[in-house]
């Protein structure tokens, strides 16, 4: 959330060898659930909606939230490593539907806005 505030308000510092997973609350919440109630789920599970570079969450918010002065990052520092949308296939075989990257942002911002870290 930091992050976000700090992107929103302007924050030019840049992170730009990063590669980061989202995920939605709610999402953490029901992979616990389901987790615990299916004998076969074993092992370990990766609980992200992707795995994305930084500088696509970036532009994702500049998109949603243009009246910020979202920064642009410089194009991607890392170009051999790969984006992954089904990185969670283990809970997605378990019935996981994961709450999408846009509406992730779309409720964090709203929750800072409830609660006046944002204008």
């Amino acid at each position: 959330m930091v992050t976000l505030v700090r992107l929103l308000e302007g924050c030019t510092e840049t992170y730009e060898n990063i590669f980061m997973g989202s995920v939605h609350f709610k999402d953490v919440a029901l992979a616990h659930i389901l987790v615990y109630e299916n004998k076969s789920a074993t092992g370990r599970h990766l609980c992200v909606e992707a795995i994305s570079h930084y500088g696509d969450f970036v532009a994702k918010v500049a998109e949603l939230y243009p009246e910020y002065k979202v920064p642009s990052l410089p194009k991607d520092t890392q170009p051999g490593l790969l984006r992954e949308k089904n990185g969670a296939k283990k809970l997605m075989n378990l019935g996981l539907e994961f709450i999408p990257m846009d509406q992730i942002i779309k409720d964090a911002v709203e929750s800072l806005k409830s609660k006046g870290f944002i204008s």
